[in-house]
This record gives structure tokens, C-alpha cells and sequence, in this order.
């Protein structure tokens, strides 16, 4: 039942190239991966290394790393960035590398960012990994497909020290994978849009609430949102949880371990169909903030 289940989300996958980018659990402490706006707006040179792994208990379940880095340039108002996501389902497997640039305009209540993101996107399907119960499905050749296309991003980036929104447009301009093998089948990378926004409330000394939000639509699918509340505690650690689509809820805990290095745990508790097969996701990060300088505009224990 499990390898059914797996068989039929890699073809849907592969044939439709829905959701080729994962979802992350904890977005709100490295916003940087879904908005390329972000960069920079940390005052230093920031680095995070991401793993989530997903549907655990079930054979080929998907799993995703990232590593992204960017910074602020001695131009203030200029950031730069890049990223590199590989991520597997099975037989699939996605590679995203991208670099990134930012331009910060200061206003008179905070800073406005705008971003470009220009990549490749490599999508393959090991077609010698699956079982075909129809022999004569075109897919069954026992090879390796393999296309490359071209991937932009644009994204929007308004912050103060304790607010901010966000707005990012992926994987614009509908770009066609082209398979030599299959000639006849037509495949895109899907667009998809995100907006989202958080506002952290200073309690006392102790205490800090952030509530924020995320909507991601993708191109021909219903909107992915997700709530979220995290609390910090001793400017410290962040307990935070998430409730996404009324498919999961999220268990988040990040910790500043100093004034440079964080690292942060998520757990998704399926509450939908999958909870009877799959003992839900986890996601593990590792961040790093090189030559950290602090400055009234914004605040990295917040954003």
C-alpha cells in the first residue's frame, strides 16, 4: 500500500510538475530561501544549512537539503546572495542552484528591499526505479530523464525591527523542460507566488510573541497556508507552532546558541489521510551570522 502510494505521487509529480519546490516548516527563520529579497537585511553575511525529510515510515519518502548564503556588500543598499537546493522523491530528483542580488531604499519608517533570483532548475526521473503495471506506459524505458530549465525569481521585502512583509514571485516565464526521450510530452516549471508577514510584540525583557503568516499559491493548485506563532524566550529560544492547510501541525524550536550561530528543529504532525501511513516530517537547520553588525533598522533575533 505504502509503494502504491509512493509510485502514484512520483507519475502525478513527474507528468503534472506540481510542487517541485518543498515546503518549509520553518520559513520564518530563513525567509531567504523562498524570497530572494531577504538578502542582506540580516547586516551580516548569513549562511544556513537546511535538511527536512518528509512522509517518514513510508519507502522513497521525499527528502530536501539547502544551502543558502548572502550578505549586505559595502554598498549598503546592495546584498547579494546565493542558494543550492537538491531534493528527492523516490525516483524523482530536483537540483535548484541560483545567485541572488538586492537593492535596499531606506524609508522614513524602515527599508524596502527588491530582489532577482536567476538559476537552473534540473528535474530527472530514474524511470528503472519503478514498477509499471502497464508495461507499455511510455515512461517504461528503464532510463534516466533528464531536463534542465531556466528559473527566475522576483521578490518584495519590507522590514522595520520588529515587522515584516513579504512578497515573492517564483519560476517566472512558464519554462519548458525539453526530454529527448519522450519528444511528444510537454512539462513546465510551475510558477508560484508567496506572500507573508510577521510582527513581533515585545512582551518584557523575557518575552517576545511573533505571529506571522504564509500563503503560497502554485500554478493550477489551491493555496498552501500556513499560521504560525513563536515565542522567545531570554532572547534565546523561540518555541513557536504552525498550522498548515488543515493538513499538518508544526512543532518549532530555534535556539541562539550565540551572538553568531542558531540552530532550530521543526516536527510536522500530519492530522489529514497520512497520518495513518507516515509518522510526519522533520526538519533541522544550522545558521550562521559572520561579521554581525547590529543596527537600528532591524534585528536578527527577530527577522
Amino acid at each position: 500500500m505504502k509503494k502504491s502510494i509512493l509510485l502514484l505521487t512520483v507519475l502525478m509529480s513527474f507528468q503534472g510538475f506540481a510542487q517541485q519546490d518543498a515546503v518549509y516548516s520553518q520559513y520564518m527563520y530563513n525567509q531567504f530561501v523562498i524570497n530572494p529579497a531577504y538578502a542582506g537585511s540580516r547586516n551580516a553575511m548569513s549562511a544556513v544549512l537546511m535538511h527536512r525529510t518528509r512522509w517518514m515510515g513510508m519507502d522513497g519518502a521525499p527528502t530536501t537539503s539547502t544551502f543558502s548564503i548572502h550578505s549586505n556588500t559595502t554598498a549598503k543598499s546592495l546584498a547579494w546572495g546565493a542558494n543550492f537546493a537538491a531534493d528527492r522523491l523516490g525516483a524523482q530528483a530536483n537540483i535548484h542552484a541560483a545567485l541572488s542580488g538586492a537593492y535596499h531604499l531606506r524609508l522614513r519608517t524602515g527599508k524596502l528591499s527588491f530582489g532577482l533570483r536567476a538559476g537552473i532548475f534540473t528535474s530527472s526521473l530514474n524511470a528503472s526505479k519503478l514498477d509499471f503495471k502497464d508495461q507499455t506506459d511510455y515512461l517504461n524505458i528503464g532510463s534516466r530523464h533528464t531536463s534542465t530549465a531556466a528559473s527566475i525569481d522576483f521578490g518584495l521585502y519590507y522590514y522595520t525591527r520588529k515587522l515584516y512583509i513579504g512578497l515573492a514571485l517564483n519560476h517566472l516565464g512558464k519554462q519548458e523542460f525539453h526530454y529527448t526521450d519522450i519528444p511528444t510530452a510537454k512539462y513546465y516549471l510551475r510558477s508560484y507566488n508567496s506572500l507573508g508577514a510577521g510582527y513581533a510584540f515585545e512582551i518584557n525583557e523575557k518575552l517576545t510573541l511573533k505571529p506571522s503568516f504564509l500563503v503560497k499559491q502554485s500554478d493550477g493548485f489551491d493555496a498552501n497556508m500556513d499560521i504560525n506563532l513563536s515565542a522567545l524566550f531570554y532572547k534565546r529560544i523561540w518555541f513557536g507552532i504552525s498550522f498548515r492547510n488543515k493538513t499538518s501541525v508544526n512543532f518549532l524550536l530555534d535556539a541562539n546558541i550565540t551572538d553568531f550561530m542558531r540552530v532550530g528543529y521543526a516536527y510536522d504532525l500530519f492530522i489529514n489521510k497520512l497520518s495513518s501511513a507516515s509518522a510526519g516530517a522533520h526538519e533541522i537547520f544550522i545558521g550562521f551570522d559572520f561579521n554581525n553588525k547590529k543596527q537600528k533598522t532591524t534585528s536578527t533575533r527577530y527577522l
